[in-house]
């Protein structure tokens, strides 16, 4: 738990979206990453494979800016697949809550296979 807890997806389709609704605290001048703060307080990171950061925005496309506010299943990032997957060291991308201890629980709904915007990842339940 170096970030905080969640779940890892591994992209198969170019689209990434918001994971819930609330506003785009932060996108990474990469475009790999982005911050999301829901309207309860959950603070969500999502980081589109693992370093990522030294593509330096290669295969990565900004879909909204910083200060968003984005609808659960709203498009973020778009991606080259192709591309990530040929250069990148994994696409495996972690969804976590960064501040989960500030919440009582943190439940995992997803298990094997998901789709983006309709499968939820996991519950946070406020203390």
């Amino acid at each position: 738990k170096a970030v905080g807890d969640g779940v890892a997806v591994k992209p198969t389709d170019k689209t990434v979206v918001s994971p819930a609704a609330g506003t785009i605290v932060k996108i990474f001048n990469t475009n790999h990453a982005f911050c999301l703060e829901t309207e309860k307080g959950a603070e969500i990171v999502v980081h589109m494979g693992i370093d990522t950061v030294a593509l330096n925005g290669q295969g990565f496309k900004r879909l909204v800016e910083e200060g968003a506010e984005v609808t659960a299943g709203q498009p973020v990032l778009e991606l080259d697949l192709d591309f990530l997957n040929a250069n990148a060291r994994s696409m495996i991308s972690p969804v976590v809550c960064s501040n989960s201890d500030d919440f009582s629980a943190l439940v995992i709904k997803a298990d094997g296979h998901v789709v983006a915007g309709k499968t939820p990842l996991y519950e946070i339940k406020s203390k």
